[in-house]
């Protein structure tokens, strides 16, 4: 058995050119602020278990040639812990539509925070008698990644001063000596020249590091821009594809609607007058009319949801009930000229969404199922409520689908070979529009299949009244 799930993030119909600015947007810059707060938890965990085994185990540290740290980890733990709510209801208050700015600087001030402790830990680990300043280079690579190339540059320098200006205070003897190392341990005495060339070292391979790291971050930016003024252009050359051929199809409505009603009237009034061979023929453009018509239709139909406005939000309160009833109505003949039982239990339920919308989608979902039933089938619909959802599903003991056409069912005029056999007379164009709709409303929607058992399609509707939120 198979299953695909049809999900849209907020930022699917958003697509658009480039802002000219090499640099993330909003909402990847607050994501980013708030994994910097998830890791910083992390950082005060370490300073926790230092401080722990320093104050309850200062022998075994001592025993490997260590002075055990009792005092510093926690006081730079409780720093972090403090700033790291501050930073989390900070960054909370903010959203995607905040200006880049207001996210910038809420990152540029955990940076600045974060250098200061790291300081404080390297100058208390030994600044240059460990490798602990490399620990520098977190925040670099970071820079490198959410900042501009001249930004990133501006914490690398950030953090070489801060380091740079411990080192001297730490050779003027203004700081006092510190460092986890023993005298016994250090593998030499250090002086002034020796103690600059160490630090002097370090700074320099945190600068090679930046330009690295910067220049490959600056390449797949200008690439990401690139690929996205590629994007808005074919977005453009699709619309304007869209509309023509919108326009088109629409103009065709007319003469089909002319050679179906000169056919009503030759079965109405000239029926009995016509040879059966031109009968057949008749039924034939009929048949033909009838399929071109729909597909017309269903044109016409998923052309409006592409080209509606993406700032269309949930509007109204449905009740499920009485659009599924509409559904039926509408549908129930093409049931019964197949034999095919409909299973209806969906209570009256308030969800949030477009009434035409929902019913168009429902239509499609049910027609499926009648139309890939086999012969004296039966088509279930249910729904069920789950916290503040309303999952509908419509399930069908038919054909089934493959698992490897699973994924594609959704696309535009396509139709899998054993469909193609079972139906003739498909558009392939049904489940695009259902699409269409889960996206414009902001839905969520499983697809469940197996051969020659039926399939089932469940969309998760939001409860009107209760508070959500468009899943991502």
């Amino acid at each position: 058995m198979g299953t695909f799930e049809l999900i849209f993030s907020q930022d699917d119909d958003r697509l658009g050119g480039p802002s000219g600015q090499k640099r993330l947007g909003s909402a990847v810059l607050l994501y980013n602020a708030l994994w910097f707060t998830r890791v910083r938890w992390i950082v005060v965990f370490v300073f926790t278990i230092l401080g722990l085994t320093g104050t309850l185990m200062p022998g075994r540290w001592k025993n490997a040639g260590l002075v055990p740290p009792t005092r510093w980890p926690w006081v730079l733990a409780g720093t972090l812990i403090m700033a790291n709510i501050f930073f989390y209801i900070f960054t909370r208050r903010l959203n995607e539509d905040s200006p880049n700015r207001a996210v910038e600087a809420n990152i540029w001030l955990q940076i600045i925070v974060d250098l200061i402790v790291v300081t404080v830990m390297v100058h208390m680990i030994g600044s240059t008698i460990t490798f602990i300043a490399f620990t520098y280079l977190f925040h670099i690579a970071l820079a490198c990644i959410f900042f501009p190339q001249k930004y990133s540059l501006l914490v690398t320098l950030l953090a070489a001063f801060l380091y740079i200006f411990t080192v001297v205070l730490e050779i003027l003897e203004v700081l006092p000596a510190a460092g986890v190392l023993t005298e016994t341990t250090r593998l030499y005495k250090q002086g002034p020249h020796m103690v600059m060339i160490i630090a002097g070292s370090a700074v320099f391979v945190w600068l090679v590091v930046w330009y690295f790291i910067s220049s490959l971050s600056t390449a797949v930016r200008k690439r990401d821009q690139q690929l996205a003024t590629a994007n808005a252009q074919l977005i453009k050359a699709d619309e304007e594809k869209t509309q023509k051929m919108l326009i088109t199809t629409h103009e065709l409505k007319a003469p089909f609607a002319g050679i179906e009603s000169n056919i009503q009237v030759l079965k109405y009034q000239f029926w009995n007058e016509i040879p059966e061979s031109v009968k057949e023929l008749i039924n034939r453009i009929d048949v033909r009319a009838q399929t071109l018509r729909e597909r017309i239709t269903q044109i016409l139909v998923l052309g409006d949801l592409k080209t509606r406005p993406t700032d269309e939000k949930l509007s109204e309160p449905v009740d499920l009930k009485s659009v599924m009833d509409t559904v039926i109505e509408n549908i129930n003949e093409k049931a019964m000229e197949r034999n095919v039982i409909l299973d209806v239990n969906v209570p009256s339920t308030s969800a949030l969404g477009n009434k035409e919308d929902l019913r168009i989608l429902f239509s499609n979902l049910v027609t499926n199922a009648i139309v890939y039933s086999n012969e004296g089938g039966r088509v279930k619909i249910s729904t069920k409520q789950v916290e503040d959802e309303v999952l509908l599903s419509v399930s069908d003991y038919g054909i089934g689908i493959r698992d490897d056409a699973l994924p594609h069912i959704f696309e535009e005029y396509y139709r899998t070979k054993e469909a193609s056999k079972f139906n003739k007379m498909s558009t392939g164009l049904g489940l695009s529009i259902v699409k269409e709709i889960v996206r414009n409303l902001g839905l969520r929607m499983r697809v469940t299949s197996k051969e020659e058992e039926g399939t089932t399609f469940e969309v998760a509707i939001p409860v009107a009244g209760m508070p959500h939120s468009r899943l991502v």
